[in-house]
């Protein structure tokens, strides 16, 4: 699904314009698809008044034309105007006319807060439509005012486009936000509403289709997407029914230490669970007994130690593993050792196939320079601490520009970026930058990355692309949490619950793309 940020979704509009779409259709379009999410949002006409806060820009005159929609289907409307009808220009004023022709209870705003007070007491629905996309820095009076009373008035919140007071672009917001029980967004999501804190004021997310050509937004050189359950299904791996654990992957795996058994243990089993054929794992002998007691599915082999130096005898091992595997995978529980080193330098540099790196696998890169000069596909798990390790910067720079790093930096390397987080954000070396939709706070748990890495090595290993591996592999981890959090709330999630929801999500998504299958044959 594509997202936009505010000055794509300008151009989007303009192209739509200049291509004949008249301004006062593209507004009729999108109010009338937010007066029926309203509608569904409040049921019955006879169940109270629908109060509709009116800016004087384009957001505005959407709201107007709800309001109009909704009077017409019965419901008991308010309109409260931020600035005088007369000040409203364009479409926007159009449709304040055609307000006052239909007779709409039209209040002009004189910052009488008992009087707004009185209003939204009576108002099952208070529709946000005072601020568009282009507000940037804190809301002003009288917004401020108006925005703290909604919050404060327990009553049901539509937001038209985005919550007043967010910025579109980034998601931040910078004073006093509406927090929205359900955002209404128009033609496309709109970035800020899916990253911190943004996503936070936006309650659940509803698109309204404008019917403009999809061409324009591709003109306006967009990069953000969102994986839909559509997109996710269209991307699961083939299993043909002659198939063999050769035919869905040999996963090679190099992890563990002292302490640290249950990270490639989990890796290995989340590979399994996503459907790869087979999981070797290469850990330190005195923790082997840990990993192989975890899954008895696991292979395993003893690695003599991992100190400051490599042996000869694990060159050999790693080796061997290298040549037996389709995907390698390196770094849950490795340590910090000069020898965990040397073998994440070693797989960069002769590994002939795709190659996962997560956790000490990426605090033990010291040479960023080696991730440009690999030629086969490269995908990197990092948490924001570790990215902020790779970057040399604060964890708090790399929390503030997560989408931007990300891209920035899957651009000069060459690599698949997973950026974990609340909101992982994976970014292609071509720039391209995908939003993941799915997840939950219970996934703040320690062992969950772990399992992300086993996923996106079995995604690898059952034939997928690195590009669709790493779009796919986060939205699955996420899904997976959730359902785990649904049955068990998201206190008391641990890492293997994700593990045993996963094919509980590839059940989901396979029923979904079978439907849509049977959907377009008929």
């Amino acid at each position: 699904m594509i997202v936009l940020k505010p000055e794509e979704m300008a151009a989007v509009d303009q192209a739509s314009i200049k291509a004949g779409f008249p301004e006062l259709l593209l507004m009729e379009t999108a109010g009338r698809g937010v007066a029926e999410e309203a509608a569904r949002l409040i049921g019955s006409a006879g169940a109270g008044e629908v109060l509709l806060l009116i800016g004087k820009g384009n957001n505005g005159g959407d709201g107007l034309v709800a309001a109009r929609w909704l009077d017409m289907w019965g419901y008991r409307v308010r309109v409260l105007l931020l600035w005088p009808g007369t000040e409203l220009k364009g479409s926007t004023g159009v449709n304040y006319r055609l307000c006052c022709l239909r007779g709409l209870d039209l209040i002009e705003y004189d910052r009488d807060e008992d009087r707004l007070t009185g209003l939204s007491e009576r108002a099952v629905l208070i529709i946000d439509a005072m601020l568009g996309t282009g507000i940037k820095g804190k809301v002003r009076e009288p917004v401020a005012s108006i925005v703290d009373l909604i919050n404060r008035s327990g009553k049901r919140i539509l937001a038209l486009d985005l919550p007043s007071g967010l910025d579109a672009g980034s998601g931040k917001v910078p004073g006093q936000a509406v927090r929205a029980d359900l955002t209404v967004t128009i033609a496309y999501p709109k970035l800020g509403l899916l990253l911190d804190p943004g996503r936070n004021y936006v309650g659940k997310l509803r698109v309204v289709d404008l019917g403009v050509p999809v061409e324009y937004a591709e003109q306006s050189g967009f990069q953000h997407h969102l994986l839909s359950e559509q997109e996710a299904s269209a991307l699961l791996p083939d299993r043909p029914a002659t198939g063999h654990k050769g035919t869905f992957g040999k996963i090679g795996l190099v992890g563990g230490s002292d302490g640290m058994a249950g990270a490639p243990a989990l890796s290995g089993l989340s590979a399994l669970r996503s459907g790869a054929g087979l999981v070797k794992v290469a850990t330190p002998a005195a923790v082997q007994p840990t990993v192989a007691a975890y899954s008895p599915e696991l292979l395993t082999v003893g690695l003599t130690g991992l100190g400051q130096q490599l042996v000869v005898g694990d060159l050999l091992i790693i080796n061997e593993l290298m040549a037996m595997a389709d995907v390698m995978a390196v770094g849950p529980g490795l340590g910090r050792s000069k020898a965990a080193q040397a073998i994440v330098n070693k797989l960069i540099g002769e590994y002939p196939g795709p190659l996962v790196i997560d956790a000490d696998g990426l605090n033990v890169l010291e040479n960023l320079e080696l991730l440009g000069k690999r030629k086969q596909p490269l995908l990197l798990t990092p948490h924001p601490g570790e990215m902020a390790t790779l970057l040399k910067m604060g964890t708090n720079e790399v929390q503030a520009y997560r989408p931007e790093l990300a891209r920035a930096f899957a651009r000069r390397y060459g690599v698949y970026l997973i950026l974990k987080g609340a909101v992982t954000v994976i970014a292609l070396p071509d720039g391209r930058v995908f939003i993941n939709p799915t997840g939950n706070e219970g996934m703040a748990t320690a062992g969950s990355g772990d399992v992300l890495t086993g996923i996106i090595a079995g995604l690898l290993g059952q034939g997928l692309t690195a590009e669709k591996a790493a779009i796919l592999g986060p939205y699955l981890h996420g899904l997976a949490g959730e359902l785990a959090g649904t049955e068990l709330s998201s206190f008391g999630v641990v890492a293997g619950d994700i593990i045993r929801f996963i094919p509980a999500v590839f059940q989901k998504l396979s029923k979904h793309r079978e439907k849509q299958v049977n959907s377009d044959g008929e």
